[in-house]
């Protein structure tokens, strides 16, 4: 089995990732960090312009700043069926940050054999219990094709000003991992986050993200955190039991 590949966008807080074995021929997208910072002041995909650079073994790495309000690095590492994503994130701005973030974004919309506009093969986790996304509740806010939710050992989604100002967090709290399963039942595209601070999917882009938490960071403070994704051939509860184990190594 081969490297995944991975390819930045030159200027911009994206990339994507090909040459996966379980989905030959398919291309996902990754967003990252689509929007980092305060979690009350998030800096948004698009006022960011990062320098990428390439180290060795199919790994890159990020850097970006926005004066007087952040600075990140992240260096992204393919594996042969996952990407580990490595941040450090640091407060620029002279107040206080309550909770910080780096929001990661999963595009599956471009990938017949995965994409999900229903919800119905997207899988979650709960009080023990696997779940299929379509099976939780739901809260229709502004946008209603977007669902957020509360993640286990995280702040709940109302005390999280990114998450609350999308009006669209229902009452259910799951593990800091979502997944899409493929068409076939044999595959799955997952993304986890260490620390998690929440998780959002995106019905109208078949897009899945498990946002990274930094915690509270002062003035002049750094934090790091990662996220991974998959790109696997396994059952859900195959891959989750790996996952764990991954984590544990992080």
């Amino acid at each position: 089995m081969g490297q995944i590949k991975f390819e930045p966008r030159p200027g911009e807080m994206a990339g994507s990732v090909s040459d996966i074995a379980a989905f030959p021929g398919a291309k996902f997208g990754l967003g990252y960090p689509e929007a980092v910072g305060d979690a009350a002041h998030a800096i948004w995909f698009g006022a960011i312009s990062p320098c990428w650079s390439e180290l060795d073994n199919g790994r890159w790495r990020a850097e970006g700043r926005k004066e007087n309000e952040v600075s990140y690095s992240m260096t992204v590492s393919p594996g042969e069926d996952c990407v580990t994503v490595h941040y450090s994130v640091r407060n620029e701005s002279k107040r206080k940050w309550k909770q910080s973030l780096a929001f990661n974004c999963l595009q599956c919309g471009a990938v017949p054999e995965v994409r999900d506009h229903d919800c119905v093969r997207h899988w979650v986790r709960a009080n023990g219990r696997f779940m299929r996304l379509i099976e939780a509740p739901r809260v229709f806010g502004p946008r209603p094709a977007v669902q957020l939710y509360s993640v286990e050992g995280a702040p709940a989604g109302r005390d999280i000003p990114f998450v609350n100002g999308f009006k669209s967090t229902p009452d259910c709290v799951f593990e800091g991992w979502m997944a899409i399963q493929s068409r076939d039942g044999r595959g799955l595209v997952a993304t986890v986050s260490k620390p998690a601070l929440f998780l959002f999917q995106n019905m109208e882009y078949s897009c899945i993200h498990s946002g990274t938490g930094f915690g509270p960071l002062e003035p002049g403070q750094s934090a790091e955190g990662v996220n991974k994704c998959y790109f696997v051939r396994s059952s859900v509860e195959d891959w989750h039991t790996r996952m764990l184990n991954d984590l544990d190594g992080l």
